[in-house]
């Protein structure tokens, strides 16, 4: 156990809640100790947050509250570096980008996920070629049955706005405004 300071405060963590990216994370390649953090205020957002530099942390979302339709095909490469040894143990998330006083112009990055191994600790961030790299969270969820979903749509965006508040109000704390 350890005491780390990150974006959200100094938090105590255990050894077994580190999830390592032997690789780090494409332009945080020098980062490789993460957590995953779950706020209740932000969901259904959660964080991928760095341990070893307390700026950074992602905000990452199901990929499939966007796109029920979504696929996850990983090389065997992949399969090896996350030590698969059950399908059940990956965990997928999809990184959100939420321009700052433009939360409705959010936008997720599907076409590289962040895959987990929960079991193990050990962290990737693949890249998907059939998707796109800023996915607009607001374009209405899509299945093989269904077009439209306006309702979906719109909750959505409420809860990105909430998240975009959210960070405004932590970024005014830390300068002291």
């Amino acid at each position: 156990m350890g005491a780390y300071k990150t974006r959200f405060g100094e938090l105590e963590i255990k050894d077994d809640e580190v999830i390592n990216f032997p690789n780090g994370i494409p332009g945080f390649e020098q980062l490789r100790r993460f957590i995953i953090l779950n706020t209740p205020e932000t969901q259904p957002i959660q964080w991928l947050v760095s341990l070893e530099d307390e700026n950074v942390a992602f905000p990452l979302i199901d990929p499939w509250l966007v796109m029920e339709s979504y696929e996850v095909d990983l090389s065997k490469q992949d399969l090896d570096l996350l030590q698969v040894e059950d399908p059940s143990d990956l965990v997928v998330w999809s990184i959100v980008t939420i321009p700052i006083g433009k939360p409705e112009e959010a936008t997720v990055n599907l076409k590289a996920p962040v895959v987990v191994n929960v079991k193990k600790g050990i962290g990737v961030q693949v890249i998907l070629e059939k998707y796109e790299l800023k996915h607009p969270i607001t374009k209405s969820k899509t299945t093989e049955n269904q077009t439209n979903d306006d309702v979906t749509s719109l909750q959505n965006v409420q809860e990105v706005k909430e998240v975009a508040d959210e960070e405004k109000v932590h970024e005014r704390k830390e300068s002291g405004a």
